[in-house]
């Protein structure tokens, strides 16, 4: 019986062991990591500083709203604390896309019309993907600010970003009209007329003979044709593709009588 009781006392032991094993596996797996939105606390003058962007003139919750989730990111999970000047280089290993982001994120803290100075600079030289989104905008209160040199700044930008139409707006100066003659940045309705003007649609299409007779020959017989960046398409060659902005033309009766002459006698060109 002695043995028997030992036994016992043996079992309650090691099943003590066994949960004082467990629990300081479990107390392993809590392990604690450095809190980075703390952190951003302690660091914030040092990043806002590094990353040029005082200028902003931001309140410190602003800031910190702005830069959280990619200060976090930079800091990753990590048990030591890392020091600020490896933070603020891993943000600025990408300058661009950093400056972007913070870009967009003032955006939806700040109402353009209600931003400085400094601050609506800063969203124009750094609109580059939301630029269709964002330009008409831009656009709108760079015009209020009389700034012509950020509406340049936009422009340029819209070429590299946005939705370049081989037409532009003769409002604006954008190439940014639509197949529905409207545009996209300042909502300007182009007429017929002025599209037609700004291609030059009779030496266009005059160019275009002597590229392709026959093709000339069915705008010619259809009366209109599709204009793209490429030049004039004839409709039977046309294949609609959401990549390409192509507009349709159609000719009036004076055009086709000029265009029926060339065609008619093509050394009259």
């Amino acid at each position: 019986m002695p043995r028997k009781k030992k036994t016992d006392e043996e079992n309650k032991k090691e099943s003590s062991n066994e949960e004082g094993k467990t629990k300081r596996k479990k107390t392993q797996k809590k392990e604690k990591f450095v809190d980075a939105e703390a952190l951003l606390d302690e660091y914030l003058d040092e990043v806002v500083l590094g990353l040029g962007i005082s200028f902003l003139k931001l309140k410190p919750e602003e800031y910190k709203e702005i830069l959280k989730d990619p200060f976090v990111a930079a800091v990753g999970q990590v048990k030591t604390k890392p020091k600020s000047k490896t933070i603020i280089n891993r943000l600025t290993a990408n300058r661009d896309a950093m400056m972007e982001y913070i870009a967009m994120r003032l955006v939806r803290i700040i109402d353009i019309e209600k931003m400085n100075c400094e601050q609506f600079e800063f969203v124009v030289y750094n609109t580059k993907k939301a630029i269709v989104d964002l330009a008409p905008k831009l656009y709108r209160e760079a015009l209020k600010r009389n700034r012509k040199d950020l509406i340049d700044v936009l422009r340029y930008n819209w070429n590299l970003y946005g939705i370049v139409s081989p037409i532009v707006c003769p409002k604006c100066g954008f190439s940014s009209i639509m197949p529905d003659l409207s545009c996209k940045v300042c909502e300007y309705v182009m007429s017929m007329k002025e599209l037609k003007s700004q291609i030059n649609v009779i030496q266009t299409l005059k160019d275009y003979y002597s590229l392709d007779p026959e093709g000339f020959k069915e705008i010619l017989t259809s009366g209109y044709f599709y204009y793209t960046a490429e030049g004039p398409i004839p409709p039977s060659k046309f294949r609609p593709s959401p990549q390409v902005l192509a507009f349709e033309i159609v000719l009036n009766k004076d055009e086709k009588k000029t265009l029926s002459s060339i065609y008619s006698n093509p050394h009259a060109q």
